[in-house]
C-alpha cells in the first residue's frame, strides 16, 4: 500500500494520460464526497482517498477552498481528456437544426 502526503506526489505517479486521468477521477471523486459533508455538517478539516492501494490525507481551511480545488482538478482533468481524445468543434449550418 502506498501513502501520500499530498495529490501532487499522487498524480506524478501516473505512467500514462489514461492512468492520469482515472487518478483525477478518483481525486475528485473523494473531493466530492467531503464537500457534500461539508455542505451537511458545515465543518471540514481533511478529505481522505483510500482505495485499498493507496491512501491520501489533504487538509483544507473551508469548504469554499476545496470546491476551488476541485474546479481546479476538474479544468486539468478535461485538458488531460483532450490530450487523449482531441478536440472536436461541429459546425452546423442554420438551416439544418429545423
Amino acid at each position: 500500500m502506498a501513502y501520500f502526503i499530498n495529490c501532487s506526489c499522487y498524480l506524478e505517479t501516473a505512467t500514462s494520460l489514461k492512468d492520469k486521468l482515472k487518478k483525477y477521477d478518483a481525486l475528485i471523486s473523494a473531493m466530492y464526497t467531503s464537500a457534500e459533508k461539508a455542505a451537511l455538517n458545515g465543518d471540514i478539516d481533511e478529505y481522505s482517498l483510500d482505495d485499498g492501494q493507496t491512501k491520501i490525507r489533504n487538509i483544507y481551511r473551508s469548504p469554499e477552498d476545496l470546491i476551488k480545488a476541485i474546479k481546479a482538478l476538474e479544468q486539468l482533468r478535461q485538458i488531460v481528456h483532450g490530450k487523449i481524445c482531441g478536440n472536436v468543434t461541429v459546425l452546423r449550418d442554420c438551416n439544418s437544426l429545423r
